[in-house]
C-alpha cells in the first residue's frame, strides 16, 4: 500500500467524479426543464443518459483493452464528463443539452469499473476496495447534493454546471499521482467459458440443413440442440447473476423514476423531497464499513446480497402504505422511514454485489466484468424507466408497486439459483 498522496489521489477522484454526476443529473434535469417546460424531453435526456452508459459498459473493453492504460481511460472519463458538461452549461439549446446527457452518460461508464479495478489492486483486496469505493462515491454524491444546492442559491444553473464541468477537468491532474504498476492492463487469459464459439458451432451447420430434403427433421433438431445449449448456459452463476442484476435495478428503476412525482402528490414539497434523498445517501455513507467484514467472506457477500435483494420486495410497496394511511398518518415520516431503509439495503446490495462479481472474475478480466455489470444495471434501469411511465399513467402509483415488488422477488429467485449454479 503506498503513499498519503495516492490514497488522497484515488479518494478524491472517486468522490468527485460521483459530485459531477449527481450534478450533472440534477442540474441537467433542471436546465432541461427550465429550456422546454416538457416532461417528455426531461424523459428522453434521461433515456439518451441511461442508453450511452449502457452501451459504453458493454463496449468499451473491446474499444480500449490493449490500446490505452487505465490513466488513459480515465483520463478519456474525466475530459468526456467535462466537456458533456459544458456542452449542457453554455448553449441555450435543448438539443444540445441533451446531448450533453449522452456524453456524460457515456464517459461515466469508464468510472466505476476502471476505478475498482485499480483500488482492488492497489489495496490487495476485493472487499477493502469495495467498501472503499462505495465509501467515497456515496460521500461525493451527498458532497454533490449540498454543494449544488448552496451554489445554486447564487447563481443559476448554466453556472452550476459550468463549474462541475470544470471540476471534471481539474481531476485528471490527478490521475498522475496513481502509481505506473496500476494503470498498467495486464494481458488477458482466456479461463471462462463462452458461449460464442457454442452458438457458432451450432449455427455453422444451418446452411447444407436448410438445403436438406429433410429440412424440418435437421432444423428441429437444431433448434433442439440451441435450447439445450441455452439450458445449460442458464446454469452458469456469472450470466444468472447479470440476468437477476437486470431484473433487479428494472424495479429500482420503476420505483424510483415516478417517486418525486408522487412524493408531490402526497403533499411534500420540494425541500422535503431533497431532505428524503438526501437522508438516503447518508445512511449508506455511514453504514458502508459496517458491511466491510460480511463481504469479505464469499460466502457472506451471497447471504447478504440475497437478503438485502429480499427485503426490497416489501420496502416497494411504500407507495402503498402511504397511500393506504394517508389521513390518518403524515406522509413524510412513512416516506422518510422508508428511505431510510433504503439506504441501508442499498448499502448492502452495492457492497455484495460488487464483491461477487470480482470474487467470479479473473484478475486482469475484472474491469471487464464491472463494465458487464454496469451494462446490465443500465438495461434494467431503461426498461424500468420506460415501464414506470406507462404503468403510472393506465393504472397508478399502487400497481406499478406491486409490479416492482414481484419483479424483486424474481431477482432474489435468480440471485438464490445463481449462488448454486456452476462457477463459471
Amino acid at each position: 500500500m503506498g503513499g498519503v498522496a495516492e490514497r488522497v489521489a484515488l479518494a478524491s477522484i472517486v468522490a468527485g467524479a460521483s459530485a459531477v454526476i449527481s450534478v450533472a443529473n440534477l442540474a441537467g434535469s433542471i436546465r432541461v426543464l427550465d429550456l422546454t417546460g416538457s416532461a417528455f424531453m426531461l424523459s428522453l435526456s434521461v433515456l439518451l443518459y441511461n442508453v450511452a452508459f449502457t452501451i459504453m459498459s458493454w463496449v468499451w473493453p473491446a474499444v480500449f483493452l490493449g490500446r490505452v492504460s487505465r490513466r488513459g481511460m480515465l483520463t478519456f472519463a474525466l475530459g468526456g464528463m467535462a466537456a458533456g458538461l459544458a456542452l449542457m452549461g453554455i448553449p441555450p439549446v435543448p438539443a444540445l443539452v441533451i446531448a450533453g446527457s449522452g456524453i456524460v452518460g457515456a464517459s461515466s461508464a469508464l468510472i466505476s469499473p476502471v476505478m475498482m479495478t485499480i483500488m482492488a489492486d492497489y489495496y490487495g483486496k476485493d472487499s477493502l476496495a469495495v467498501t472503499k469505493y462505495n465509501t467515497y462515491s456515496s460521500a461525493g454524491f451527498v458532497l454533490g447534493y449540498v454543494v449544488a444546492a448552496l451554489i445554486r442559491m447564487r447563481v443559476g444553473t448554466p453556472e452550476l454546471l459550468m463549474a462541475s464541468a470544470t471540476t471534471s477537468a481539474a481531476l485528471v491532474a490527478l490521475t498522475a499521482l496513481i502509481p505506473q504498476r496500476y494503470v498498467i492492463v495486464e494481458p488477458r487469459r482466456v479461463t471462462y467459458i463462452s458461449l460464442i464459439p457454442q452458438l457458432t458451432g451450432r449455427l455453422r451447420p444451418l446452411p447444407s440443413a436448410l438445403f436438406s430434403p429433410r429440412i424440418v427433421y435437421n432444423m428441429r433438431r437444431l433448434a433442439l440442440d440451441f435450447m439445450r445449449m441455452i439450458r445449460r448456459n442458464v446454469q452458469r452463476r456469472l450470466p444468472l447473476t447479470l440476468v437477476g442484476t437486470a431484473v433487479l435495478f428494472t424495479a429500482i428503476s420503476m420505483f424510483f423514476t415516478p417517486m418525486p412525482a408522487f412524493m408531490r402528490s402526497v403533499g411534500l414539497n420540494d425541500i422535503e423531497v431533497y431532505i428524503t434523498y438526501l437522508t438516503s445517501s447518508i445512511v449508506s455513507t455511514l453504514t458502508y464499513r459496517v458491511v466491510h467484514p460480511i463481504i469479505s467472506d464469499y460466502r457472506k457477500a451471497w447471504k447478504l446480497l440475497i437478503v438485502a435483494t429480499t427485503a426490497r420486495a416489501p420496502l416497494f410497496l411504500l407507495p402503498t402504505y402511504v397511500l393506504l394511511l394517508k389521513g390518518r398518518v403524515a406522509a413524510l415520516p412513512i416516506i422518510l422511514t422508508g428511505f431510510v431503509v433504503v439506504g441501508l439495503t442499498w448499502t448492502a446490495i452495492s457492497s455484495s454485489l460488487t464483491a461477487v462479481i470480482l470474487a467470479m472474475s479473473e484478475k486482469e478480466r475484472k474491469d471487464e466484468r464491472l463494465g458487464h455489470l454496469n451494462a446490465m444495471i443500465g438495461l434494467g434501469t431503461i426498461v424500468g424507466s420506460l415501464a414506470s411511465g406507462l404503468i403510472v399513467k393506465m393504472y397508478g402509483y399502487v400497481v406499478l408497486s406491486a409490479t416492482a415488488s414481484v419483479l424483486v422477488a424474481v431477482a432474489t429467485a435468480l440471485y438464490y439459483r445463481a449462488r448454486r449454479a456452476l462457477v463459471t
